[in-house]
């Protein structure tokens, strides 16, 4: 059985952008994924372990967003590969990353850029500059000390 399993409208401010002042001022941004997974055991031990975490989907973007880019699509790769790479059983992962009101001298609500990363029977599918994360110095248990998280703050 899959699932698709994502957040929609995550926003955060962070210092991505083509131009130097976009790095230094920061702009809004907001990002949808959508992960498609195998998640029959899950769903039939009632296990989060056997299926994607949104929590750490979560944890993953705002990692990723801390790390100033100047292109929305070496961004948008970047956080979909880490979210492929973190989970068993993805077989897809699609991420749509809206830059809100870009600077361009007029009325624009946002520039974006969608992108879409596959599994291949049991390896990653060849993606032109295809990263994986395992030597990555800031990976997600550096980014969020090792995995502790408080959660007392979230509601059920």
């Amino acid at each position: 059985m899959t699932a698709k399993i994502g957040l929609e409208d995550v926003r955060f401010h962070a210092p991505h952008g083509f131009f130097d002042e976009e790095q230094l001022m920061g702009n809004e941004f907001s990002i949808d994924v959508a992960v498609e997974a195998m998640v029959a055991d899950a769903a039939e031990h009632d296990d989060l372990g056997g299926t994607v975490n949104y929590a750490t989907i979560y944890y993953l973007l705002q990692a990723e967003m801390k790390k100033p880019t100047r292109l929305l699509e070496a961004l948008a790769h970047r956080m979909a590969a880490r979210i492929m790479h973190q989970f068993d059983g993805v077989l897809s992962v699609t991420l749509k990353l809206r830059k809100l009101h870009p600077p361009l001298g007029g009325r624009v609500g946002a520039a974006f850029v969608e992108v879409t990363l596959s599994d291949a029977s049991q390896g990653m599918a060849a993606v032109p500059g295809q990263h994986t994360f395992e030597d990555d110095a800031d990976d997600f248990d550096d980014d969020f000390g090792g995995g502790n998280f408080d959660f007392s703050g979230f509601k059920l």
